[in-house]
């Protein structure tokens, strides 16, 4: 079977022979554009669905910020608390220290152990003796040994 052309026979079941078509031309037919206006639809409804896509992500993102946020805010303030609380427990621990030393060095309390304890009174005459020490002849003297000899005398236990 051969093809004579591009145009198609029309098969008659009534004849046995084919005939040769009625040269007609070829018609354009231009269709309403649904087809161009589903597409357009459907893009349309993908990208609203996009934007909702990207919205909820969007929101997750800023949900999740939030949160861990809020969880170091409340380990902060955690934390702050508990700092709080030493200091507190150390300003305590300090008044109380500075009470129980005022209580200890009390001259009225240091005064009645060393008497009652130990036996000690007030001195009723003090003697003082004093060392000379000769560093340079009797000649030469400097300031140095002046000074030295002041800081000896002041150091001197009194008995």
């Amino acid at each position: 079977m051969a093809y004579q052309g591009n145009t198609a026979y029309q098969l008659d079941y009534s004849q046995n022979t084919w005939e040769v078509p009625v040269g007609r031309g070829l018609s354009l037919h231009e269709g309403g554009g649904i087809d161009a206006q589903v597409r357009r639809q459907t893009s349309s409804m993908t990208g609203l669905v996009r934007l909702v896509v990207a919205a909820t992500i969007a929101l997750a993102l800023l949900g999740v910020c939030r949160v861990a946020l809020t969880v170091r805010t409340v380990s902060a303030l955690q934390d702050l608390s508990e700092i709080e609380s030493n200091v507190s427990q150390a300003l305590d621990t300090r008044t109380e220290l500075q009470v129980e030393r005022s209580v200890l060095s009390a001259t009225d309390r240091i005064q009645r152990i060393a008497t009652e304890n130990y036996g000690m009174v007030y001195a009723s005459e003090v003697d003082t003796i004093n060392i000379q020490t000769s560093a340079t002849p009797q000649g030469e003297a400097s300031a140095d040994a002046a000074q030295s000899a002041e800081e000896a005398d002041a150091l001197a236990p009194v008995a």
